[in-house]
């Protein structure tokens, strides 16, 4: 009910309202703001990333690079333990030395199997695959039963991969 003397209605029969103006333009900029930040962030995020491909920076430091290493290393772990009975002459029986040849030959054919090095140096792959060759001849030539032959080709594996870590390192460094 109005008041005698007011004109419109009382305070308490006004209905309450938070903004006078109309709350569509206001959203409007609210969402601009929103996807502009979304964009920037993308962005920022995004950078780091293509930076690192930028032709300057190291392969070891390209992302795509570095997960490739990343997926093999529990198979470099296996094959070093695949590698151990061969490296100290520990194959002993017939049984023994199947369990430790069918071993390296299924890492060695995993490790092979695995796609090239992610980017423009093939070098980087041929590198990291030194002495894999050999080591699955070595394996083939355990399985046959002939097993100094196939201590000799570990030995000679190990050695091309020694020769090649250093290389290795200086190529995923940029060199």
């Amino acid at each position: 009910m109005a008041e005698r003397g007011t004109t419109g209605p009382s305070l308490e029969e006004r209905p309450t309202t938070w903004c006078r103006h109309s709350t569509a333009p206001f959203l409007g900029v609210v969402l601009a703001v929103v996807m502009l930040a979304a964009l920037l962030l993308a962005g920022a995020f995004a950078y780091p990333q293509a930076a690192a491909q930028a032709p300057g920076v190291p392969p070891g430091l390209q992302p795509p690079v570095q997960g490739w290493l990343k997926e093999r290393e529990k198979d470099l772990i296996e094959l070093n333990d695949a590698l151990v009975p061969l490296v100290q002459k520990r194959l002993g029986d017939p049984a023994t030395a199947r369990d430790a040849c069918t071993r390296l030959a299924r890492v060695t054919r995993a490790l092979s199997a695995r796609g090239p090095v992610p980017g423009p140096r093939p070098e980087i792959d041929a590198t990291a695959r030194a002495g894999l060759e050999k080591f699955g001849q070595a394996a083939a030539a355990c399985l046959a039963g002939d097993v100094p032959t196939a201590e000799r080709l570990v030995g000679e594996g190990l050695v091309e991969r020694i020769t090649a870590q250093d290389r290795l390192d200086a190529l995923l460094e940029g060199e």
